[in-house]
């Protein structure tokens, strides 16, 4: 059979016999984490933490924020944790497919501000955006952690459990008292490729060999996630007589709290079975919703948007106008990121379509 009429049946085949629809559990929770990023930008990032004077004079304003911090700081690390789940095995198309999208808004949103007038072209601006030294800090992280994966798969797969569990405890040992307690800054508070790396690993150990700590049920999984933040925000609340609200250390990704709800907020989606293709569309653009809103020249307006809604609004009324907009910024990301999925497949298809005429030539004249 010649190469060119492979490539024919191949695709007859996939025409006939499409691809069931997979599932939609974690694309859901990648949704959800993803939401939960957009609610951490908009509360303390955006409007700072509640200060022990107004937790006293605005008590409902501060238990919202608090809650709504306390629900929502555990994105990044979900996120960290599907990736570990299912493991990074790096390819070419994979981390080309990476950095095009990021590529795509870093200098889509430059090149629409610069026409809009909202902002000057520079040598350093453009620089900033192709080597996407001016986007948000997990671009970077991430990327240094796709780059190491095969590493940390190596090590996965060829150290014996009881030497791999010994190592995840004393890695989060070291966090904890260094980092949480110490204030080391090692791995920044979590904003850092070390603490993926150890999220990556415990997910990646979870998924192997299924401990008792990941077996409880679903509800279980979600008691736990809401307990802390319950706690978290009680706390919050209540313990601010003892020590300044900002100073405390729940706020930060490798509290080891925020570990312990992000861990059981993935693992209850890992318990339920969804096969939904709207759900998988989104899931699909959930990464440009991060790109959208975290651009530089997004996100100064961001901030100043939902800063002046807070000064203007009540706490019912705030949230309820700042879910809506959310809403919309995602399903702005969605669609806009339909056109960055156009212009890829274009371009793979072109490349799949030379790289098999190549390849059957070289074929037939062997």
């Amino acid at each position: 059979m010649s190469f060119e009429k492979f490539v024919v049946e191949k695709q007859i085949t996939s025409a006939t016999f499409p691809k069931p629809t997979r599932d939609s559990n974690i694309e859901l929770l990648r949704i959800i984490a993803m939401f939960l990023v957009l609610l951490v930008h908009t509360d303390f990032y955006s409007l700072g933490i509640p200060s022990t004077k107004h937790i006293t004079q605005q008590p409902l304003d501060s238990t919202l924020r608090f809650l709504v911090e306390a629900l929502s700081i555990v994105c990044v690390n979900v996120f960290v944790l599907i990736s570990g789940w299912f493991g990074i095995r790096p390819k070419a198309k994979g981390i080309c497919n990476f950095l095009f999208q990021c590529l795509f808004f870093s200098l889509g949103i430059y090149a629409v501000t610069l026409l809009v007038g909202t902002s000057k072209f520079s040598a350093d601006g453009l620089l900033g955006c192709i080597t996407l030294t001016r986007q948000n800090w997990f671009i970077t992280a991430y990327l240094l952690l796709y780059i190491l994966s095969p590493i940390l798969n190596a090590f996965v797969e060829h150290t014996p459990r009881h030497i791999f569990r010994n190592v995840l405890l004393a890695f989060f040992a070291f966090a904890c008292t260094y980092e949480w307690l110490g204030g080391t800054k090692y791995m920044i508070d979590g904003y850092s490729p070390l603490s993926f790396m150890g999220l990556y690993l415990l997910a990646r150990y979870l998924r192997l060999y299924q401990p008792s700590l990941a077996k409880f049920s679903f509800s279980a999984d979600l008691a736990i996630y809401f307990g802390i933040a319950i706690i978290a925000t009680l706390y919050s609340l209540f313990g601010h007589h003892i020590i300044e609200v900002k100073e405390y250390p729940w706020w930060v990704y490798v509290c080891p709290t925020t570990i312990l709800a992000a861990l059981y907020l993935f693992l209850a989606f890992t318990k339920i079975s969804i096969r939904n293709r709207f759900i998988n569309f989104c899931g699909a653009s959930s990464f440009a919703v991060f790109l959208l809103h975290t651009h530089p020249d997004v996100m100064s307006h961001f901030r100043t948007l939902f800063s002046d809604l807070h000064k203007d609004f009540g706490p019912l009324e705030f949230w309820g106008i700042t879910l809506l907009i959310l809403i919309g910024i995602y399903g702005a990301a969605i669609l806009i990121d339909q056109l960055r999925i156009w212009i890829w497949n274009k371009v793979s298809s072109i490349a799949i379509k030379a790289k098999s005429k190549h390849v059957g030539k070289l074929m037939n004249n062997s």
